[in-house]
């Protein structure tokens, strides 16, 4: 195969210093800004959206009970599992090389719904890391149902369609990810909260680079902020990818109405999270 076609000519997984990280968490949550915070830093490679390992539109399928445990018909005639997660492997390494340059030493891919992947990666890749991004589900709910009504039509079919179907999103995405946090163990799964990263961005920028095991100075550690702070790159519009960026943006936006929809299908685990402390806070005029 020519280089035309490869990008470089082969496998460039041997140049990375560490094990890829993946950011994953509830559409319009924050994991594009935290890619590109880590994808700021000169050694690092970004990855964007690939949904490499998502079932429905990638690898995942593969893996799908078609094929596992193995049957009359399917890949489970041809090969073993492991053998399988072999040849993902090196095809996976294969096609994020595309990704690198020679000097990059680290990987990001950032792909919301690989969170629902995880298992999966676990097994291509068992030395991967996480950053699990989570933000206030109400907040998430608007930027998703604005995002339905205008860049992201197709939205409107599923999770975008009403209050209750973001908030059921979000509380199914943020509920998995608490378990893939269990069962990957901190030490490879880090979660941050958009709220802590956009109120104390010198704290965090440092627990997110270390958990990444990615090296940095405090002139670099500067320049990043100062690079990927919201108000200094971003024009925001309210009909586009980039909203506001709000904390507590719910407020200007919903009524009684709205925040009692929320509530019935995610008020318990927003009390959980310490989103609110009071149970009736969805009676409050703000």
């Amino acid at each position: 195969m020519s280089n035309e076609v490869t990008g470089w000519g082969g496998n460039r997984f041997a140049q990375l210093q560490s094990e890829p990280i993946f950011v994953v968490g509830a559409p319009r949550s924050g994991t594009t800004w935290v890619s590109e915070i880590l994808g700021a830093h000169p050694q690092v490679a970004r990855v964007f959206e690939s949904w490499l390992f998502t079932e429905h539109d990638g690898l995942g399928k593969l893996f799908g009970r078609a094929h596992y445990p193995p049957g009359y018909s399917g890949l489970g005639r041809l090969l073993p599992r492991e053998s399988l997660v072999v040849c993902v492997r090196q095809f996976a390494e294969q096609v994020m090389s595309h990704a690198l340059t020679p000097a990059h030493r680290f990987l990001v891919e950032k792909s919301p719904s690989h969170l629902f992947a995880i298992p999966l990666i676990r097994e291509v890749f068992p030395e991967a890391r996480f950053v699990h991004v989570l933000r206030d589900g109400r907040d998430v709910c608007v930027s998703v149902l604005a995002a339905a009504s205008s860049w992201m039509p197709a939205w409107r079919d599923s999770f975008g369609a009403s209050v209750e179907a973001a908030a059921q999103m979000w509380h199914d995405a943020v509920r998995w990810a608490q378990r893939e946090q269990r069962e990957v163990g901190n030490g490879r799964f880090l979660e941050v909260r958009y709220e802590w990263l956009r109120q104390e961005p010198d704290n965090w920028l440092r627990q997110l680079f270390d958990f990444c095991h990615i090296p940095y100075d405090e002139n670099l550690l500067a320049d990043i902020q100062e690079q990927t702070r919201f108000e200094n790159k971003y024009r925001p519009r309210e009909t586009g990818f980039r909203r506001r960026a709000q904390i507590g943006g719910w407020r200007e936006r919903w009524g009684v109405r709205e925040k009692q929809q929320f509530h019935q299908v995610a008020g318990e685990l927003l009390l959980e999270l310490g989103y609110e402390n009071d149970a009736y806070w969805w009676q409050r005029e703000r």
